[in-house]
C-alpha cells in the first residue's frame, strides 16, 4: 500500500502524539487528537490510536523535539538530551548504588536499591496520571498550568509523579524517590544550577487549603 506523503507534525501537536505512542497510555478519546492530525492515527468506536505506518515518524519528530529544547543555564547553552545523556553516564559511572536498568534517548529507567524510577524527557503531559501508576515518574518538560493543577488536586498522584522544567529550573516534586534526589545534586555539581518549587503550585495548594501560610 502506498501511503500519503508524510505530513508535518506541528509542535503543540506533540504531547497528543507523545501520549498516543507511549505504551502506557496508547489511546485517547478522539475528540482530544486535533483533525488536522488525522493522518498520524487511527479512530475507532470513538478512540484514537497511533497509526502503526506513522509510529516511527511520530517518535523520530518527538525524539528530535525533547532532546533538542534548549537550555540556557548560567553563562552555558545546552540541550536537555546532553543533560539527560550525561546524567546516565553519571549514574552508570560514577554512583555505584544507582543502577542503570534501561537507557533510551529520551527514558532513563533507573535502579536504586528496591526502588524503580524513571527520568523522562517529554513534550508535555498529556495523560499523564498514567504515567505514575507503575513506578515513580520524574517528567523533564515544560511546566502548564493544567498539570499544576492535575498534580494539586491529587495527592496520591503527586506522590508518585514528578515534574521538573529545566528551562524555568522550576519543579513540582513530592515523591520520595532517591533518583529524582540524585539528578538535582547532579544538576548542581555539574551545571551549578538549582531547582526550586514552581510558585504555581504553592499558589494554587493555599487557594485549595491543603497549604497554609502561619504569622509569626
Amino acid at each position: 500500500m502506498n501511503l500519503p506523503e508524510p505530513t508535518t507534525i506541528k509542535d503543540e501537536r506533540l504531547p497528543v502524539l507523545e501520549a498516543l505512542a507511549d505504551e502506557r497510555i496508547g489511546e485517547l478519546p478522539a475528540a482530544d487528537v486535533p483533525r488536522d492530525q488525522a493522518i498520524l492515527v487511527e479512530e475507532h468506536g470513538g478512540v484514537a490510536r497511533l497509526a502503526a505506518a506513522r509510529r516511527e515518524q511520530v517518535l523520530a519528530a518527538l525524539e528530535r523535539a525533547v532532546r533538542s529544547r534548549r537550555l540556557d543555564w548560567v553563562g552555558r547553552s545546552l540541550d536537555q538530551g546532553e543533560v539527560l545523556d550525561a546524567f546516565a553516564s553519571h549514574c552508570a559511572h560514577e554512583l555505584d548504588e544507582v543502577e542503570v536498568l534501561a537507557a533510551a534517548p529520551t527514558r532513563l529507567t533507573l535502579g536504586w536499591r528496591r526502588e524503580r524510577a524513571s527520568v523522562e524527557l517529554r513534550a508535555g503531559t498529556v495523560a499523564l496520571e498514567r504515567l505514575g501508576e507503575h513506578n515513580p515518574a520524574l517528567l523533564l518538560c515544560p511546566l502548564s498550568a493544567a498539570s499544576v493543577a492535575r498534580l494539586a488536586d491529587d495527592q496520591r498522584l503527586a506522590r508518585r509523579l514528578a515534574i521538573c522544567d529545566l528551562v524555568r529550573l522550576e519543579k513540582i516534586n513530592a515523591v520520595r524517590a532517591s533518583v529524582f534526589v540524585y539528578f538535582e545534586w547532579f544538576l548542581r555539581d555539574a551545571y551549578g544550577v538549582k531547582l526550586v518549587t514552581a510558585a504555581e503550585f504553592t499558589r494554587v495548594l493555599i487557594a485549595r487549603g491543603v497549604l497554609s501560610l502561619g504569622m509569626g
